[in-house]
């Protein structure tokens, strides 16, 4: 009898394992149906917009399509005049390969330098700002310092492009100095400050910003440990690196994978005011953005080479995405999903 019972608790087991999914989804559209009515408009102009686009990634296994030619774009990329196969990929890596590989090679030492010297700014702020006694004067200064971010780019690169201006800029005036800032021939050497530029106002912009969550994790920890650790005779420096840093840790490893899936991408807007603010600049030197910008609008006829660079740098980012989450859940158990 006691043998029975086990098998049949085992088959039931093993039943609610195979049904389990589709009994959830299914107990919780009943009970919640009315509310999914609302999921509807949502669901449906993400399938619209976000889905239904990505037929066109075909694009990039074509010869060269010419949607121009066609009243239907559809009919374009099934056209049997257009040969299906790798060609723009090949292309990235040899007949473009040189502005390709400047373009990626920029694009790596701008989002590693952002990396490495920008990424730990808001961990820093957001440590400076919870050693503010008063948390009235820590909320304005969070306040004050995420302000930037709110501003537009063409709002940003106006503001700093005054700053830096030969004739009224307030360096110049402020030293009563002659320097031109966006000259490439800077103090009579090759000095490209391009990459500089898009580090900076990228960090400016956005340091308040981010250290929100790094601000809200560490006022989440609890009081009582840092009391203890001031009994034990820790200092502040030793409650900051023995406590504060490996409370918030697993937040700062999820937001340094978010942060090395763009890897290649170092935002297209401040890149083209800023070469539209000094025309040298993004002759020497350009992103990947940018350059995916200039052979998909600017250079017509190439649709079909753009959607396969844009499709490279998608799937390269995804790596690093998937990479960086499996490292985080072997050694933090912890995700994105």
């Amino acid at each position: 009898m006691l043998t029975l019972t086990k098998t049949h608790a085992s088959l039931r087991k093993v039943k609610i394992n195979k049904e389990g999914y589709w009994y959830r989804v299914g107990q919780k559209l009943k009970k919640y149906g009315s509310i999914y009515w609302f999921v509807l408009p949502a669901a449906f102009l993400a399938l619209l917009f976000g889905y239904i686009p990505l037929i066109f990634l075909l694009a990039g296994f074509k010869e060269n399509v010419l949607f121009g030619q066609f009243n239907n774009p559809f009919m374009a990329l099934f056209d049997p005049r257009f040969d299906w196969g790798f060609q723009q990929f090949v292309k990235i890596f040899t007949t473009d390969s040189e502005i390709f590989l400047i373009s990626l090679g920029n694009t790596l030492i701008i989002n590693l330098t952002k990396l490495f010297l920008i990424f730990p700014l808001p961990i820093l702020l957001a440590i400076m700002l919870s050693e503010v006694k008063s948390s009235f004067l820590a909320k304005l200064f969070l306040i004050i310092l995420c302000l930037p971010n709110f501003l537009s780019w063409p709002t940003v690169i106006g503001i700093w492009q005054n700053f830096f201006r030969l004739q009224g800029g307030v360096l110049n005036n402020l030293f009563g100095t002659q320097i031109n800032f966006f000259d490439y021939d800077l103090l009579g050497d090759k000095v490209n400050l391009f990459r500089f530029f898009v580090i900076f106002f990228d960090g400016w912009k956005g340091t308040g910003w981010n250290s929100i969550m790094f601000y809200t994790a560490i006022m989440s920890i609890d009081k009582t440990y840092y009391e203890a650790a001031e009994l034990d005779g820790a200092n502040k420096m030793q409650q900051i690196f023995h406590l504060t840093l490996p409370s918030i840790f697993p937040i700062i490893a999820l937001m340094f994978i978010m942060n090395i899936t763009y890897i290649l991408s170092t935002g297209f807007e401040s890149i083209n005011l800023i070469a539209n603010w000094n025309p040298e600049f993004i002759n020497q030197e350009t992103t990947l953005d940018y350059y995916l910008y200039f052979v998909s609008l600017r250079e017509s006829g190439k649709y079909s080479f753009a959607t396969a660079l844009g499709l490279f740098n998608s799937t390269v980012s995804l790596v690093f995405m998937l990479t960086g989450n499996a490292i985080s859940r072997k050694l933090l158990n912890r995700g994105l999903w």
